[in-house]
């Protein structure tokens, strides 16, 4: 009736207004606390993998919407995989498209064969923001996998190199409707304690401000002999919601000082590979280290000009500074099949700062029945880089080791050389994309265009020009409500790279060049089922590491890399107590076009051709929960590229299985919630070399036990 209104109170859950004196029957409800950024996300596999997903300049789509392949995983998944020392790495390799090395304290990432690292994600929609080392993830809230080039609908960044197969998005916590105070202890084998405090309150009028503050503190032992961590940071989350606008704030800093790392060798000039050592033992000197801190400034904010129309605009800012990285320089090699290696280590700490803005509109209009949404952005970055450009012979330290037994090598009296510019990137891009959607729903076609430029200067006078236009492509069409068919074609534009200082000819800048992907699948979603089947194939410019003779290697292009591949996922929930998430990859990853055609038809270094996760998580109570693990990656090849130096042949490296097991039990310390878990990596304690890439092989990471509290005030 005009003028009146009803009480909400006097309502039932269907919207039904209840008669004077009706009452419900008691509801006895367990669950969760409900936090609002994962619902948004429709989560299945017991709230892991998310069904709404975040795409960029595309917005926030369903997952049978989107033209892509990709995944989203909560923080309950995060809370669940992430291992020690191994950040979300290991969340993010349960999807079929991403891959990750197991080594004890290196762990690499690639995307459909492509290294992914950490420097080419993106953090709350800003490229390059995620820092290099072992980013933890007690400050993030999601993540998520988008496979194939994307660069036109992620914006540019300055590793555009490391997002050839996909990139890594990471969105911050924020501030929760009801004010919360979480705190957690954990141990890790042999002796790495972990605290950290996960505190958000939401201020003003209607909550409008929300903060959320996160904070880890870790130290000790790593489990691996000699390796050793001290971490620490603190994020602040700042946002703020109105009728018109909405803004966020994050600011961030890490710091992480690790002693011992890196276990994984070159096989110089042997045939094959020498017998596996304990994987407890250090490849390292104990003395070798990594000092590293990194600033992290993100500012994002909308402006709603209208119920069609929205202004955007984001800003990022990061300082990152290795201010000690004694480190291989040359690398170390074995000379023989008794494990003898040498090898060189340097001081060279180095510099980095990133700056990046966008800015543009996004709307909505129809035309007749069908509807049109489109996005224009324009972006820039810059960065930066100084480093030890000339390094002194005072400044390198040889040593001599076994890996069965270790090294003796003293710790040297380190020369600082001086610090110099060395690198000036200046980037620029702009995107115009559109998605046309049918009346009905089902039809939803996605184009565009995105341009960008590159100035590369090595601060010795020698400066790289380079630009592309490449165009954006996307088809997706629902057979029915729960079943759609997509297609896709993406491209993406790379600057020419700095080659790393292990080869020969380090800091010479290779050429740009293009990467192209054509992709097409299926996606089913019923319930609490969620599965892609994926076929795709990358073509890019193939850099390949061409051996000198003398056991060290320069990187060169020659020809292309083509990557095909089927992928398949599903995840979801069987009943109340069980909950899986499954994939399985298969990569045909060639070398074509090469100089005198000698590398055709070559496999890639480490790419194995088969890998597989499943994941089971079984709830016998509502408080207890058994999960379980089981990781294959299959047979891999080393130093595929012998054609050069007239040998032929390769090395292989078999496949591996890895299992690990979980257990958490939610409970109280007298009225304190808390929840208790426990794991063990690698259960059966394996033995196994990995495939590192080049001419390199790692040692895999020892069996880890870790046990966790998590209070929730």
């Amino acid at each position: 009736m005009a003028g009146s209104r009803i009480d909400d109170s006097k309502r039932n859950f269907g919207g039904e207004v209840l008669a004077a004196g009706n009452q419900l029957d008691e509801v006895i409800v367990t669950a969760d606390r409900y936090d609002a950024d994962t619902a948004q996300l429709v989560p299945v596999a017991s709230g892991m993998v998310g069904t709404k997903q975040n795409v960029g300049t595309l917005g926030s789509q369903d997952v049978l919407d989107t033209p892509f392949e990709q995944m989203t995983f909560t923080k309950k998944a995060m809370e669940t995989f992430s291992q020690p020392q191994r950040s979300v790495m290991d969340v993010l390799s349960l999807s079929p498209s991403v891959r990750v090395t197991h080594g004890s304290t290196d762990t690499n990432l690639y995307i459909r064969g492509f290294s992914a690292g950490s420097g080419s994600w993106s953090m709350n929609g800003i490229p390059s923001m995620s820092h290099q080392m072992t980013m933890p993830t007690n400050y993030m809230d999601r993540v998520e996998v988008l496979a194939g080039p994307n660069i036109g609908v992620n914006g540019i960044g300055i590793f555009m190199a490391g997002s050839v197969g996909g990139t890594v998005g990471v969105t911050t916590k924020k501030a929760q409707e009801k004010p919360m105070l979480n705190a957690g202890l954990s141990w890790s084998s042999d002796s790495y304690y972990t605290q950290t405090v996960d505190v958000g309150k939401r201020f003003g009028k209607d909550g409008a401000w929300g903060v959320r503050i996160n904070a880890l503190n870790a130290t000790g032992g790593l489990a691996v002999d000699g390796t050793r961590d001290y971490k620490r940071d603190i994020a602040v989350n700042i946002d703020h919601r109105a009728e018109r606008s909405k803004t966020n704030i994050f600011f961030s800093y890490d710091y992480d000082n690790q002693y011992g790392r890196s276990n994984t060798i070159g096989l110089g000039s042997l045939s094959g590979l020498p017998k596996v050592p304990n994987n407890k033992k250090n490849l390292s000197p104990h003395w070798s280290n990594d000092k590293y801190e990194n600033t992290t400034f993100i500012l994002n904010h909308e402006q709603y000009l209208s119920d069609d129309l929205t202004w955007f605009g984001n800003f990022g800012w990061r300082w990152e500074d290795y201010s000690s990285w004694l480190q291989q320089w040359s690398g170390r090699q074995l000379i023989d099949f008794d494990g003898n290696y040498k090898g060189t280590y340097t001081q060279m700490p180095v510099f980095h700062h990133y700056t990046y803005a966008n800015t543009g509109f996004k709307g909505k209009f129809n035309v007749g029945q069908w509807k049109n949404e489109w996005a224009a952005m324009f972006d820039w970055t810059k960065f930066t880089r100084e480093k030890d450009t000339n390094v002194s012979a005072a400044n390198r330290y040889n040593i001599t080791g076994n890996i069965y037994s270790g090294t003796s090598s003293a710790r040297p009296n380190v020369v600082w050389d001086a610090i110099n510019p060395s690198q000036s990137d200046i980037m620029s891009g702009w995107t115009l994309v559109n998605t046309l959607s049918s009346p009905d729903d089902r039809l939803h076609f996605t184009f565009g265009y995105h341009g960008h430029e590159v100035k590369e200067d090595d601060q010795k006078g020698h400066v790289v020009k380079s630009s592309a236009i490449a165009p954006i492509l996307g088809l997706n069409y629902k057979i029915t409500p729960n079943v759609a068919v997509y297609a896709s074609h993406t491209e993406n534009f790379v600057q020419g790279n700095t080659v790393g200082s292990s080869y020969s000819n380090r800091n010479e800048i290779l050429p740009p060049s293009k990467t192209k992907q054509n992709e097409f699948g299926f996606k089913y979603k019923n319930g609490d089922t969620l599965s892609t089947l994926s076929f795709f194939e990358i073509k890019k410019a193939n850099g390949i590491a061409v051996p000198n003779g003398d056991g060290t290697e320069a990187y060169k292009l020659d020809g292309e890399q083509r990557n095909r591949g089927i992928e398949y996922s599903v995840s979801g929930d069987a009943g109340r107590k069980l909950s899986y998430i499954a994939g399985i990859s298969y990569l045909d990853s060639k070398q074509t076009k090469t100089k005198y055609g000698l590398n055709d038809g070559r496999r890639v270094d480490a790419m194995p051709k088969w890998s597989a996760d499943l994941a089971l998580m079984y709830k016998p109570t509502d408080a207890l929960q058994v999960t379980g693990r089981l990781t294959y990656t299959g047979a891999a090849l080393i130093r595929n590229t012998n054609s050069y130096d007239g040998k032929g042949g390769s090395i292989s490296i078999g496949g591996q299985t890895l299992v690990d097991l979980g257990v958490s039990w939610d409970t109280h310390f007298g009225k304190q919630p808390v929840t208790l878990s426990a794991w063990c990596y690698n259960l059966f304690d394996k033995d196994y070399w990995y495939a590192a890439g080049g001419n390199n092989i790692g040692l895999g990471a020892p069996r880890t036990y870790a046990i966790s509290a998590q209070f929730k005030f």
